[in-house]
């Protein structure tokens, strides 16, 4: 799904069809006591965040601005990396870890109304206002910035390999979220196990990797 053209009109009876899978999905149930019963419950709900998160709102919506997040290896860069493309302070960066324990996104002024809603990551509530004030769990903060061009949103997301399982997690899901995930890694993470394979599940679903 990482490769639907933009600029294109939604194809009505195909997103017709992916909400309708996206339904079965939800009422399934795995309710026997199985050795697979765990990561399957894991896989089900993998499923419906990638449904909720990227395939549906893009299909309703293929105008919409593209969505590069900004993910990868603790200590990384991460944040570094986005204020300085933005040329300004939008994102904490610093020694301790975890450090982005909220992520951040960042648009254009023109592009507000793509993302103060549900569209994408409705699961997140939206905070706006003091980007030196503690983050919330459960939030994207919406940073507007006239840097950016027009149609291009950027996501700071939390570290895929945090200490903190709910910041993994998080990382995860805000991966799968993106029309273009921009890998920012070390020497001394290169080779580790966590990147690796979220990177080849990128590489699965046909999302554009830098």
């Amino acid at each position: 799904m990482g490769e639907i053209a933009r600029g294109t009109a939604p194809d009505r009876d195909l997103l017709a069809r992916v909400s309708a899978l996206r339904d079965e999905v939800e009422r399934s149930r795995l309710v026997l006591d199985l050795p697979s019963t765990e990561r399957a419950r894991a896989e089900r709900q993998a499923l419906l965040d990638q449904l909720d998160d990227y395939v549906i709102p893009r299909l309703s919506s293929l105008d919409a601005p593209l969505l590069a997040v900004v993910g990868g290896s603790t200590g990384s860069g991460k944040s570094t990396l986005v204020n300085s493309i933005l040329r300004r302070e939008v994102s904490r960066s610093g020694v301790l870890r975890p450090t982005t324990t909220s992520p951040v996104l960042i648009h254009h002024p023109d592009d507000e109304r793509w993302f103060r809603d549900a569209r994408v990551l409705p699961s997140l509530s939206r905070v706006t206002g003091d980007e030196r004030a503690e983050p919330q769990p459960g939030t994207v903060r919406l940073t507007p910035s006239a840097t950016l061009p027009p149609g291009m949103a950027i996501l700071d997301a939390p570290d895929i390999d945090s200490v903190v399982r709910a910041n993994r997690d998080l990382a995860g899901q805000l991966l799968a979220a993106a029309d273009l995930w921009l890998f920012v890694t070390t020497a001394a993470r290169y080779a580790d196990a966590i990147p690796w394979g979220l990177l080849r599940q990128a590489a699965d679903r046909g999302t554009a990797v830098a």
